[in-house]
């Protein structure tokens, strides 16, 4: 993943895939510590997808006090009008990486973005330190 070359997206780069993906969806991002018991802030969310080769960012951002970052909007294919069988139901993957730096956590979602829908991906981080770190217990 890191040998990509990262850039960020850009319809007139990569015109078959906004052809492919001319509705949008929305990813709202829920990151809490260990049982939900409390929202994370400083957590690096990153939603992005590989495009021919090259790592696309489409979203980059921090949480705040409330662990949440809402409205990422992204690029989805046009539901069908006609749905038969599961096969008619498209969606556009995505990654989502999260990374906490205080707790060297990175994990990668993959998350499906629909027409119109909003989907909510909630993270949950463990964020006990280990015994004697004194963060905690010092």
């Amino acid at each position: 993943e890191d040998f990509m070359q990262e850039v960020l997206y850009d319809t007139a780069k990569f015109p078959e895939f906004a052809r492919d993906n001319t509705a949008t969806g929305i990813l709202k991002v829920q990151v809490s510590g260990a049982n939900r018991a409390f929202p994370l802030s400083d957590v690096e969310i990153e939603v992005w997808k590989e495009i021919n080769g090259e790592k696309v960012e489409f979203y980059k951002g921090v949480t705040d006090s409330s662990g949440i970052i809402d409205n990422i909007i992204l690029p989805a294919k046009e539901s069908k009008k006609d749905i038969s069988s599961a096969s008619d139901i498209v969606y556009t993957s995505y990654i989502l990486t999260v990374t906490y730096p205080k707790t060297n956590f990175k994990k990668d979602y993959n998350v499906g973005i629909f027409d119109n829908i909003k989907v909510i991906q909630p993270v949950r981080i463990s964020v006990m330190p280990e015994m004697g770190t004194g963060d905690f217990y010092g």
